[in-house]
Parts: structure tokens; sequence; C-alpha cells
């Protein structure tokens, strides 16, 4: 991620969704490039969906480079306040991060690729990483 603006304004809703467009560098090792017509998503902590997003579009990731893409993203604030206080309390807590992508392809059509991270996040760990220590 090289970017993210707010774009909606949380002073019109402070307890209603926040919309933010993040700006992805997407590497296409390929020699020839690729359209994207379809982005969908979603980001779970614990049991709580903080994010979500969909685009569609055609989106051109350049052949043998890095090409920046915009995602648009709904974030959901209560949802994560109560993610962020249940990773506090557990110490850790796992997440997914799961959608898919469909990609135009010229002989085929398009085809739609699934894809899925999952894991856990560590505060402690997290803030160690960046410089802080605790015993």
């Amino acid at each position: 991620m090289t970017d993210a603006v707010l774009t909606s304004d949380p002073r019109n809703d402070p307890k209603g969704l926040l919309e933010v467009t993040l700006t992805l560098e997407v590497n296409n090792p390929n020699g020839y490039p690729l359209t994207v017509s379809h982005v969908a998503y979603t980001a779970v902590i614990g049991r709580e969906t903080v994010a979500e997003g969909e685009l569609l579009a055609d989106i051109r990731v350049e052949a043998s480079r890095v090409t920046p893409v915009r995602i648009p993203v709904t974030l959901r604030p209560d949802a994560f306040r109560e993610a962020m206080r249940r990773v506090l309390q557990a110490r850790r807590l796992g997440y997914e991060f799961n959608g898919s992508v469909a990609l135009r392809a010229p002989i085929v059509g398009t085809v739609r690729i699934p894809f899925s991270k999952t894991g856990t996040i560590d505060p402690v760990d997290l803030l160690r990483r960046k410089g802080f220590g605790f015993n």
C-alpha cells in the first residue's frame, strides 16, 4: 500500500461507515499486461467484519512492472473497535482476508481467481517490531 485517502466525511455521520481509497502497488511479473475487471474482498478480525470493498472497472496492470491501483474500502468503525478490544484482551486474535479478482483473458474470457490470507494479530509483537519494548 502506498496511500490511503479518507473519501467520506465522518463529521456527517460520526457513527457511520468510513469510505477510504487505498492505492496499492500491484506487481505483474508476466511479459504481457493483465486486465482486471472486478475485485471484491472482506477483512475479518476475530468474528468481526471490519472492512469490505468491491471494484467494477477495467484496470490495466502493465507487463513486467508495478502498477498503482486504487481500491475503494468501506471500514466499519464499530466492528474495528470491537475487534481491537478483543485483540488487546486476548493478546492474539485471528484474521482473514478473502476475496476474488476477475481477469479478462483473450481466449477464455473472464477468469475469476479467489484469494485468502489468514493469520493472527499480536499487538505486543507488532509494537516490539516498531521499537517499543515490553517485559
